[in-house]
Order: structure tokens, then C-alpha cells, then sequence
């Protein structure tokens, strides 16, 4: 340990290819060996092998094939709930009359007088009614209240 921390990088570099080379070195030399030998099978043995390969590969196949109507229906679904959710019913805009507030004013005055007024004032009408009835007009009232002013 003591001596790595005094090396240098590079020279800690170098100790650590050498080692490798050391290390690999009768491996990498009996690879062609060894590449050759692995290749001299029987044909059986390739024969396997392909149809291993091919089996792999056509399982891959039908489980990509098996997706797709799965990612279709998903599709589908999201482009649904898309146009549910963006093409409801929008309130229709009507434009705005422009209000003219001496005819709406006219139109309330009209209003109030097709009425019989207000509830609170509906005794007094009563009232005015059966003055009216019993032949009681405004001038004998200006009259009787004058009259009953002076005696006072």
C-alpha cells in the first residue's frame, strides 16, 4: 500500500496494464485455440442452436404483435376522453342589446302603474275605495280639514 500512494498516475497506470498483461496474457493466447474448437461442433448441435434462436425470436415477435391491440384500445380510450372532455356544451353567446336606461325607466314607471302598488300602501287604497263609495271627494276633504282648522 505504501508504495501505490508514492507512485506517480501514470506509473500507477503502467504497474496495473503490466499486471493485466500478466494476468490475461495465456488466455488471450489459446483464444484462437480455443475459437476453433468451440466451432467444430456437430451439425446437430447448430441445428439446435437455430432452432433456439428462432424460437426466441418468434416469441419476441408475438409478444410485440400482442401489444398492439393493447396500445390500440389505449389509444382509443385517450382519444375519447380528449374530445369528451374538450367538445361539451358551450353556452351560446347572445349579444348584448345595448341598454337604453330612459326606455328601461319608461318600461318601469309602466310597471308600476299596471300595478296595484306597493303591499304596505294596500290599506290605504282600501281606504281611498270606500271614501270613493260613500261619495267622498277630494275637495269635501280640503274643505273639512280647512273647516276643522279655523275652529281650532
Amino acid at each position: 500500500m505504501e508504495i501505490m500512494r508514492r507512485l506517480s498516475r501514470e506509473e500507477l497506470s503502467d504497474l496495473m496494464l503490466q499486471s493485466d498483461q500478466r494476468s490475461l496474457g495465456p488466455a488471450l493466447e489459446k483464444l484462437p485455440e480455443n475459437a476453433s474448437t468451440m466451432t467444430e461442433q456437430p451439425e446437430e448441435f447448430w441445428q439446435r442452436q437455430r432452432i433456439a434462436i428462432w424460437g426466441r425470436i418468434s416469441d419476441l415477435e408475438r409478444r410485440s404483435i400482442s401489444r398492439w391491440p393493447l396500445f390500440a384500445a389505449a389509444a382509443g380510450i385517450l382519444i375519447v376522453a380528449f374530445f369528451v372532455a374538450f367538445s361539451g356544451h358551450r353556452p351560446v353567446v347572445t349579444p348584448q342589446a345595448k341598454v337604453d336606461s330612459d326606455h328601461e325607466l319608461l318600461l318601469n314607471v309602466e310597471q308600476t302603474m299596471q300595478s296595484d302598488g306597493p303591499d304596505a300602501l294596500q290599506p290605504a287604497a282600501l281606504l281611498a275605495q270606500e271614501m270613493e263609495q260613500y261619495g267622498f271627494s277630494n275637495s269635501d276633504m280640503k274643505v273639512n280639514f280647512k273647516e276643522t282648522s279655523n275652529e281650532n
